[in-house]
């Protein structure tokens, strides 16, 4: 299968057959940060070194017309860009989009707002994603993260959106410790996490696992099984390179 390349979520869902569940227990809003704590944990734990995290955020957000009511519609955001980066309108055959970006308050990350519009029966569907990346996890056990996010929820109306969680890190290579093969070392992360293994894809440097964790909140169906946990191992192309981990709830959301 080669290297997997996830461009926008959304439409790879509905390709590969997924559709989103979002629990109403009380708790859904209050702890939406524990899935990237308890990697976090995990990479502490396993002396993997992070590269990189993102949490993720999209929701529709209604229908336009044409092109120029499309226009209309970001120029009427304008007012929550104070302090942004936004790119002018780019169009391809498939959608318009435009892009906002800005240095994150919390240091070591940058936000990024990107507003589609697809073709969907003659008119065209709006969708609002919102990113924040960062290397540094420390920003994410500061309360100042969760203030953010509740603020952008409310800007973009993002409310109903669950958060997607994703950390990328390095596995150093021990020459003196032999280690377990890719596709073990995936299934112990995710039994370490908490969840099921609910399907695999393994290749001599590659192995994808996707799971569930009855706890966590959110999820998504595939297949007929809730998932809402993939791990994802890539041995590295040279000598001593390590092996890259990548780690996405509910599902991993951008190439690896």
């Amino acid at each position: 299968m080669g290297m997997v390349r996830i461009l926008f979520f959304g439409f790879i869902f509905l390709l590969a057959g997924y559709s989103y569940m979002q629990a109403t227990t009380s708790h859904a809003h209050n702890n939406n940060l524990r899935e990237i704590e308890s990697i976090l944990d995990l990479a502490q734990q396993e002396e993997l070194h992070v590269q990189g995290w993102q949490l993720r955020m999209r929701a529709g957000q209604g229908q336009v017309s044409d092109l120029e009511a499309f226009k209309q519609y970001v120029h009427n955001l304008n007012s929550q860009f104070t302090g942004w980066n936004v790119s002018d309108v780019h169009m391809s055959e498939t959608d318009w989009s435009i892009e906002a970006t800005r240095p994150s308050v919390l240091g070591d990350s940058q936000e990024r707002l990107s507003i589609y519009a697809y073709e969907q029966h003659g008119s065209y569907e709006i969708i609002h994603t919102y990113e924040l990346n960062g290397t540094s996890t420390k920003a994410l056990g500061e309360r100042e993260l969760h203030e953010l996010l509740e603020e952008r929820k409310e800007s973009f109306s993002l409310q109903d959106s669950p958060i997607y969680s994703q950390v990328r890190a390095v596995r150093p290579e021990d020459s003196e410790y032999v280690q377990p093969s890719l596709g073990d070392q995936a299934r112990d992360f995710v039994k370490k996490l908490g969840a099921t293994e609910i399907e695999s894809l393994n290749e001599e440097t590659f192995v994808s696992v996707s799971a569930y964790n009855d706890v966590w909140t959110d999820a998504i169906v595939t297949k007929g099984h809730k998932m809402n946990l993939q791990v994802a191992l890539r041995s590295g192309e040279t000598m001593g390179s390590g092996t890259t981990v990548t780690i996405g709830t509910p599902i991993i959301t951008t190439e690896y």
